[in-house]
């Protein structure tokens, strides 16, 4: 090989080892700045539009215990930290042939009206809600289900805390019931938990739906794990669900709970069964209960 060839060659190397570093700078300056650019913050007032949707919210779920039904009523809020406003002076009533029962608001709870004659919800029989609030009418028809099975809660030791947890699955998928449990698990009657500033109580819910979604599957399953210890008492009730208010949950479950999953869904009020503009959901559910003591 002459001279001048490899010169040559040399010459060539250095002018592509030359363009290969600039190529790499300027890739680098264009993370650098892309970088500071999206990193830099800049505040912003949004002069964000609430709608007055001048409407109430009803709670209403009659059960099959024959009692004192209770209905509660109460305006919707456009602040997530406000406390709703009570609704007061309305006319409420639940009719089912031949019956129809009167409710009246309480003294001591505005917004919460007692059914003056005690009854039960039953099934093959149509419930018939009514309010009345100044010129506005709100109705809703429904009727109950059986419940299929009552499960009993499985609490497990787990030896590491020395502690029980419900290992139950917040949402479970059943071809031929719907249900909602509830349990709640209180503690502050044991030595060491009597302080009121120490946790001492624990709410838990679970759902069985006849849909399997996706949304709950692919969402971060971070829900916080409750322990508490032997001697807990668990109060559990479970409820039965028709096909239109284990919809109205699933609804607001995707609003709510199983939101941040790879499907979101869009903010709204999930609708009911109640006409007039009201929000809320009117039921009639069998319902199961029991007391159970953790660890016995």
């Amino acid at each position: 090989m002459s001279q001048s060839e490899g010169e040559k060659k040399y010459i060539g190397a250095e002018h592509l080892r030359k363009r290969n570093n600039d190529i790499m700078k300027r890739f680098y300056r264009f993370i650098f700045i892309s970088l500071v650019a999206f990193s830099c913050e800049k505040p912003i007032d949004w002069d964000l539009q609430t709608e007055d949707l001048n409407s109430i919210v009803v709670e209403a779920i009659i059960t099959s215990e024959f009692k004192t039904q209770e209905i509660k009523l109460s305006y919707t809020i456009t602040d997530m930290n406000a406390n709703p406003l009570p609704v007061t002076g309305a006319k409420v009533s639940v009719s089912f042939q031949p019956y129809s029962i009167s409710f009246e608001e309480s003294e001591s709870y505005p917004g919460v009206y007692y059914s003056t004659e005690q009854f039960r919800g039953a099934t093959d029989v149509e419930y018939t809600l009514k309010i009345e609030l100044d010129t506005i009418e709100y109705t809703a028809t429904t009727n109950m289900v059986n419940l299929q099975i009552y499960n009993t809660p499985p609490f497990v030791y787990f030896p590491e805390v020395n502690a029980y947890r419900l290992l139950w699955d917040f949402y479970q998928y059943s071809p031929v019931e719907q249900s909602f449990t509830d349990v709640i698990v209180v503690w502050n009657h044991i030595p060491g938990y009597e302080h009121p500033d120490s946790l001492s109580s624990a709410r838990l819910q679970f759902y069985k739906f006849k849909t399997i979604d996706v949304s709950y599957i692919v969402a971060p399953q971070d829900r916080e794990k409750v322990f508490f210890p032997q001697g807990s008492i668990a109060y559990c009730s479970k409820y039965s669900l028709n096909d239109e208010f284990g919809a109205y949950l699933r609804a607001v479950l995707i609003e709510s709970q199983w939101q941040g999953s790879l499907f979101e869904a869009s903010r709204a009020n999930p609708l009911g069964n109640i006409s007039g503009g009201a929000l809320g959901f009117f039921a009639v559910c069998d319902v199961m209960r029991d007391t159970l003591e953790v660890g016995q």
